[in-house]
């Protein structure tokens, strides 16, 4: 069986072709193979199919176009229930969309190998798979951006063997077919040099000049601008140029197409990398989207190793990427870096030498230079929508792993993976592979005491694992000793745990004063999690407000929020917000909070446990006669 897509929605048995219904079953059929054997949701089906409104029955509709494509599709390519929706696994061969990109693959390393002609007739082989324009014969904006990303991934091949023909020679008939796909896509500024380039070459000097003019009217008659860089340089080079042909603009002389090259700019994978299984599989997973250009993000509070985490994750999947991999450190939300010079950077690495001056002008070159490639771009400690947008390649091939301090909310369709601390058998590991496996299993108790006295975060393993190696004559429970007195109740504050508070003090640099003191108060209460009324109670504020409240503060990762819905914090993350509100609110008004909260929970038992409620009596230095009678009442 043969499928495609690049071209009206058919199949094939041997070479009688299958009919396949009508246009919406069609369309499932097309939806599930642009997938590419991941499940999609029943409810992105019917969207896709019918908009955002679908008729009533829709869901059952399409249970019966996967009902009636089955026996259709037979063995070959075969739609399994995933629970919530439908995979399609497709034989190798079978379907016109992956020879295309194995063709356009193999003409990628081709080219960088320095075989131009090989790459060339490659890239003409992957456009033999068209048969028309993409999708053909299924309707719906779904499908008509599909169609545009998939007529993008056509025309970044087309340009590409175009370019290649114009260094080895190719066909007779170059030009002509230039120029109709000048015609066809008249605002395509890379079709008009190379068709100037073509005629220049041929010994059409002024019909290249002539070309020039006719882009540039037509430029400015559609869109009121004048031509990019490149066309206007190589407009320049043709009026100086007497004998040799000058090489596209944007290129050496020397060498009129120089195989692009393959940066390869991660950083080091960590030796001591630990855990994050479950997370690995997931934004691997989301990064396999070969219809679009995936991007995933990574946040969380600092010290939980988001970069060593997309790192490791860049590692894992640059073989899927042969095109070059970028890495770059956007400075968070303290010192943040301009998209310029961010594109500077990326444009250089891959080969461009001249850069516009503009950000719109090098965005725009930046993703006409990456589309055709498989490129893995990370963006690390990013900010803002305004700094990353430039920054996204447009067309299928590419991925980007972006990790920030917080979600970027005004990015829509990216899925965003809040890093969390780790499990603590692998923060054990992770000390382990630090500190040496032999001392740390000898004292295996003290050791995971140890650990989750660092709350599981990272980083601060990491420092109690150096704390280790600089004392070998000390037991391990020395060090969980010490550490726990500097970390909670510190008389000078040492290097190591200021390195541990650091991210807890970043994060709230990030916040207003109300939230800020409302984090340091929320934190007072040594009981082991806040319900909303209770901690309506602690900030002296209606319970949808305090809600509110600490719904941002889990936004800006120093709270958590269990599955019931209750508010809790880690062990270090508190330790540190009651040093604040100790220092900076004072010990009167953390007083009155706790009182607050002891009326609340005295009231309200059913909200607390004993337990809880006697470590918020402990912490009451005075406590008021009206509460005296009620706290003999309501414990034994």
């Amino acid at each position: 069986m043969r499928l495609a897509i690049l071209g009206p929605v058919r199949a094939w048995r041997r070479d009688e072709e299958i009919d396949l219904g009508s246009p919406q079953q069609r369309g499932l059929l097309a939806l599930l193979l642009l997938h590419e054997g991941r499940p999609v949701e029943t409810e992105a089906i019917v969207e896709a199919l019918w908009g955002e409104h679908g008729p009533r029955g829709a869901r059952g509709t399409v249970r019966t176009y996967v009902y009636r494509l089955r026996p259709i599709l037979g063995d070959m390519a075969v739609i399994e229930s995933t629970g919530s929706g439908y995979r399609l696994t497709v034989r190798d061969g079978t379907l016109d969309l992956r020879r295309f990109r194995e063709l356009t693959a193999q003409a990628h390393r081709a080219r960088r190998d320095g075989a131009a002609a090989r790459a060339a007739d490659l890239l003409r082989q992957a456009l033999g798979t068209w048969q028309g324009r993409a999708l053909s014969g299924v309707r719906g904006p779904f499908f008509d951006l599909e169609r545009d990303r998939l007529e993008e991934l056509r025309l970044a091949a087309l340009e590409e063997v175009f370019d290649l023909e114009l260094e080895v020679g190719g066909q007779s008939d170059l030009t002509s077919e230039i120029r109709a796909a000048v015609m066809e896509h008249p605002l395509r500024e890379r079709l008009h040099e190379q068709l100037m380039l073509s005629l220049f070459r041929a010994g059409r000097r002024a019909e290249a000049l002539a070309a020039y003019q006719h882009a540039r009217r037509l430029l400015r008659e559609e869109l009121g601008v004048d031509p990019g860089p490149a066309l206007r340089s190589l407009h320049s080079r043709i009026l100086s140029e007497s004998e040799d042909s000058p090489a596209p603009a944007g290129r050496g002389l020397s060498s009129a197409l120089a195989p692009a090259p393959v940066p390869a700019q991660l950083p080091a994978d960590l030796a001591v990398f630990t855990g994050r299984r479950g997370e690995i599989e997931e934004l691997s997973l989301a990064l396999r989207d070969a219809a679009h250009a995936p991007v995933v993000g990574i946040t969380g509070l600092g010290g939980m190793g988001k970069t060593a985490l997309a790192v490791r994750l860049a590692h894992t999947q640059r073989h899927q990427f042969p095109d070059g991999q970028l890495f770059v450190d956007l400075g968070g939300f303290k010192a943040p870096v301009s998209p310029l010079e961010v594109l500077g950077q990326f444009l250089r690495a891959v080969g461009v030498s001249r850069l516009p001056a503009s950000l719109d002008e090098s965005a725009a070159l930046w993703r006409t230079t990456v589309s055709g490639r498989r490129m893995l771009i990370v963006l690390d400690a990013a900010s803002t929508s305004e700094q990353v947008r430039p920054l996204l390649p447009a067309s299928p091939g590419c991925a980007v792993i972006m990790t920030s301090p917080r979600r970027i909310v005004d990015l829509p369709g990216i899925p965003w993976l809040r890093l969390g601390v780790l499990q603590p058998e692998d923060a054990l590991q992770l000390l382990a592979a630090i500190s040496g496996a032999r001392r740390v299993f000898a004292e295996q108790e003290a050791a995971m005491r140890l650990v989750q006295a660092c709350s599981c975060q990272p980083l601060s393993v990491h420092v109690a694992a150096a704390r280790l190696d600089a004392r070998p004559s000390w037991t391990i429970d020395q060090i969980y000793a010490q550490l726990e007195d500097d970390l909670r109740q510190p008389v000078v504050m040492h290097e190591d745990c200021k390195i541990v508070d650091r991210p807890f003090r970043e994060a709230q640099a990030r916040m207003d004063a109300f939230h800020r003191d409302a984090f340091h108060l929320a934190a007072v209460p040594a009981c082991s999690r806040l319900d909303a009324a209770m901690a309506a109670a602690v900030l002296d504020l209606p319970v949808n407000e305090a809600t509110a409240v600490m719904e941002a503060l889990v936004d800006a990762h120093v709270v958590e929020v269990g599955e019931d819905g209750a508010y809790h914090f880690l062990g270090l993350v508190k330790a540190f917000a009651r040093r604040q509100a100790l220092n900076g609110l004072g010990h009167e008004h953390c007083q009155q909070a706790l009182h607050r909260l002891l009326r609340h929970c005295l009231t309200d038992t059913h909200t607390v446990g004993e337990e809880d409620l006697r470590a918020v009596l402990d912490q009451i230095t005075d406590l008021p006669d009206t509460l005296v009678d009620m706290v003999s009442l309501a414990l034994p």
